[in-house]
């Protein structure tokens, strides 16, 4: 079984792996049930809604 980080809506993260690499942006939504978590990330000027899995996220000191 994967770690998944104990992550909560308000928290910062950061993307450790897959096309989103070391963006960052709050938790909006975490959905434990298929081990996902949704944040807004800046993608050249654009604030987009991103679901990445929840073992590619790690709180952002």
């Amino acid at each position: 079984m994967s770690h998944q980080p104990d992550v909560q809506v308000g928290a910062v993260v950061r993307v450790t792996g897959g096309p989103f690499t070391d963006f960052t942006g709050p938790v909006l939504a975490v959905d434990h049930t298929r081990g996902r978590v949704q944040l807004p990330v800046d993608i050249l000027g654009e604030v987009t809604r991103i679901d990445v899995p929840l073992s590619e996220v790690a709180r952002s000191a």
